[in-house]
């Protein structure tokens, strides 16, 4: 394969082409570490008064040409470096925004980053860009202020928008320049190995060249490449199935997109359970693509059945995520497989009671119980690999139900694993699970009580890091005085002993956490009362709270534990 790489600027790069991102390409993931990274790298250069800096590599395919006035354009597919593009234009604008409206230089930039006739811009963010966040951006520097997103694709847009303002006033304050010292680095400093395609067969191999070279790609995108390529030269039918491959990768994408960001996990879901090889871990990235690149070699039409399932394990993975209760459980990769395989093998309330079970052994093994990554691997594979390839049928739903209760064994029994919070510090290190237990314990209080579930509250709880939320009834540091300390001093403590036990804990949203704070119980009752939840309206009923009524509730709830996350019953 011949591919002719160009060393451009940014400038140089953007000159007079139009960028669009196909729709069956990923959507834009980058998050704040990612863009960090690059305002890093720009400071560095600014800092270290280099030349140039190189940024990244950028494969386009050419899509013929577009006259826009007397000026003539490439239009150009990108198919690798988007994610990069993005942000910068992301940039261009918000140094274009930052500089005097009469100003030459932001004329021109925005003149380059949307044409005369306001639809046409530099780069066209049309993929999975639902809510046109991007393209209003660019188009009328629209600030979006929305919380609540329908993808994650759409909030890492918004985030972008909010990281490139805000890099603004950090670039002035560490450098001591302009924001035209800025454009004039990004523009003329950064350098990009642009590799331009006109020969789309090319697009479905050349990752597999840039890999041999050392430059990375995502491993969802060369496998996606990997079966495109091999359809394109085997398929005797090549146009439908290139067209039909596009169609269901523009849907993975989608799905990925909405709730899984850059994980390439239903990949190596997929190859796990459909690997013709015996295997009792999952497998890596390079072994999956592996195996869908031995299934479809000679065998065109297993580049659609590959895809396919890819896409029905993704939408499985998205089910769990969905689920906040579920999804809450592990982030064991070996568990969420296995919870994957229950949902493409069974359905209704088979499906339902399987993943019941699943997720009480499991959170009773790695949550409870505190084990790591390196727990039940084998166990965990081998029962998802025989489930999704063996089941069929009622009495097959019976056989795994008790597979999965022998999953745990009896180390890991409900009274056994609600036994290890017995004197634990169930604060530090296991904040996520946590949050889990109280999320469950809501659930069920809710459902004693036949009162409605408070999801508002619950969603604020969910949108904060779960260290912000938790709440030490007794606090961490009583001020000097208070009754908190006066109730230490009398029980001869100088700290609370078990202000970090499971019986002193709850979960408030922010700000209530802080508004309650250091305050006397009688005080902290009454913001209690205010939230909506039943597992505060539980303290609230207290009339006072001591290191007795710390130590009778962590009882209470590991009893409560045992029984909840028990077997499921046949």
């Amino acid at each position: 394969m011949k591919i002719d790489p160009q060393n451009l600027t940014l400038s140089e790069l953007l000159d007079r082409r139009l960028f669009r991102i196909p729709a069956y390409q990923r959507a834009y993931s980058w998050q704040d570490k990612q863009r960090n990274e690059l305002f890093g790298d720009l400071l560095t250069l600014q800092r270290k008064r280099h030349d140039f800096h190189f940024m990244a590599t950028v494969v386009g395919v050419n899509r013929g040409r577009q006259a826009l006035g007397t000026d003539v354009y490439q239009v150009v597919d990108i198919v690798d470096g988007q994610q990069r593009l993005t942000t910068l234009i992301l940039l261009l604008k918000a140094i274009a925004l930052a500089l005097p409206p009469d100003d030459p230089e932001r004329l021109k930039l925005e003149y380059q980053l949307v044409k005369d006739d306001a639809h046409t811009l530099v780069l066209l963010q049309t993929n999975h860009d639902y809510s046109n966040y991007f393209i209003d951006y660019l188009r009328q520097g629209t600030r979006p202020t929305v919380e609540n997103f329908l993808t994650s694709a759409d909030a890492n847009i918004v985030a972008g928008i909010a990281s490139v303002e805000s890099f603004i006033p950090r670039w002035l304050e560490k450098t001591g320049t302009t924001v035209l010292s800025l454009l004039a680095l990004v523009k003329n400093n950064l350098r990009f190995i642009y590799h331009p395609l006109d020969d789309e067969g090319l697009v479905y191999t050349v990752f597999e060249v840039l890999n041999t070279r050392g430059l990375e790609v995502a491993w969802l995108d060369r496998c996606k490449a990997v079966l495109m390529g091999i359809a394109y030269e085997e398929a005797p039918n090549r146009e439908e199935m290139i067209g039909e491959l596009q169609d269901v990768w523009r849907r993975i994408y989608e799905q990925v997109g909405l709730r899984q960001g850059l994980s390439s996990e239903a990949l190596r879901f997929a190859a796990t359970l459909r690997s013709r090889d015996a295997t009792s871990r999952v497998l890596s990235d390079e072994d999956a693509l592996e195996v869908f690149r031995v299934a479809a070699t000679g065998q065109p039409n297993q580049t659609i059945v590959i895809s396919r399932f890819i896409e029905r394990v993704a939408g499985a993975l998205d089910d769990l995520l969905t689920d906040t209760q579920k999804a809450a459980v592990t982030k064991i990769a070996h568990a969420r497989l296995l919870a994957v395989a229950i949902d493409l093998k069974f359905s209704g309330n088979q499906r339902e009671r399987l993943l019941t079970q699943w997720e009480h052994v499991t959170f009773r093994i790695f949550g409870l119980s505190g084990r790591d990554s390196r727990t039940r691997i084998g166990e965990y594979v081998r029962l998802a690999r025989t489930l999704f390839n063996n089941a069929n049928g009622d009495a097959d739903y019976r056989h795994y139900m008790d597979r999965l209760k022998q999953l745990a064994g009896t180390e890991f029994s409900a009274k056994e694993a609600a036994n290890y919070l017995r004197d634990t510090n169930c604060y530090e290190g296991w904040e996520e699970s946590l949050r889990y237990f109280f999320y469950a314990r809501e659930r069920w209080l809710d459902a004693q009580n036949k009162r409605v579930f408070s999801s508002g509250a619950w969603n604020k709880i969910w949108q904060q890091s779960a260290s912000r939320t938790v709440e030490h009834i007794l606090p961490q540091n009583p001020e000097a005085g208070s009754s908190w300390a006066k109730q230490l001093k009398k029980a001869k403590v100088e700290a609370c002993p078990l202000c970090h036990r499971l019986g002193n804990l709850v979960l408030l949203p922010k700000p209530l956490n802080s508004q309650a704070s250091n305050d006397d119980f009688a005080n902290k009752r009454e913001v209690y009362r205010t939230t909506g939840l039943a597992i505060t309206d539980e303290i609230a009923a207290y009339q006072d709270w001591t290191l007795a009524d710390i130590d009778q509730r962590e009882q209470d709830l590991i009893a409560w534990a045992a029984m909840y996350w028990d077997d499921v019953a046949p």
